[in-house]
């Protein structure tokens, strides 16, 4: 003999399945909580190393704007466990070297009149933990200048330190040629500069 449905019955019962039913969704959503915070450049230190014929140059980055996004484990202090993006931006003509007349021939030659930005772009990164607040990021993006882009590989050693900020430091080579930039002369030709750079970094990332 069929039982005849009866919606207050059928009420009754989901009613009581209720308590249940929310431990259940509890149990499967209480998973580690996970923290981001968006971190913007303090205290850049950036300097571009190169060569030529006669002896070695430098400039360096005056201001820069930067930010990253990190995901953070439940434990308190600890390191981040994701950097989700990073990307900075450097005005061309905040590279100085000290020398107006190398500043000058710097410009045009990565055509600042038209692209003013020297910018990078992350599209993922892996962070290799290690001891006692330090971490490594390997970030993979795209390195533009003069308005040509190229795909790079930045290492950067971190460190979280105790009031939340986290520096970072590494040194990443790139080639003139590579973004269609014709290196640099001086005096007539009989200064050369060399078409590797070396791009050295030091900087603490804040909330």
């Amino acid at each position: 003999m069929k039982k005849k449905f009866s919606l207050k019955t059928s009420v009754l019962h989901c009613a009581k399945c209720l308590p249940g039913l929310a431990i259940i969704l509890l149990a499967a959503t209480s998973g580690p909580l996970r923290a981001q915070d968006v971190y913007r450049i303090g205290d850049p230190d950036i300097k571009v190393l190169g060569t030529s014929n006669l002896h070695n140059w430098s400039m360096e980055a005056k201001d820069l704007s930067c930010s990253a996004k990190f995901t953070f484990g439940p434990a308190a202090g600890s390191p981040p466990t994701a950097l989700s993006s990073f990307e900075f931006a450097i005005p061309v003509h905040n590279l100085k070297s000290g020398e107006s007349s190398m500043d000058t021939r710097a410009y045009t030659a990565m055509k600042a009149d038209k692209f003013a930005t020297i910018t990078y772009a992350q599209a993922s990164a892996v962070i290799l933990p290690g001891q006692n607040g330090q971490f490594q990021i390997k970030s993979t993006g795209n390195l533009t200048i003069a308005g040509i882009t190229q795909p790079v590989v930045v290492t950067a050693s971190c460190h979280a330190n105790s009031d939340g900020s986290i520096a970072c430091s590494g040194s990443q080579q790139i080639k003139m040629t590579d973004y269609q930039i014709k290196p640099p002369s001086f005096m007539l030709g009989a200064l050369k500069t060399g078409d590797a750079l070396t791009i050295n970094f030091s900087l603490t990332l804040k909330k």
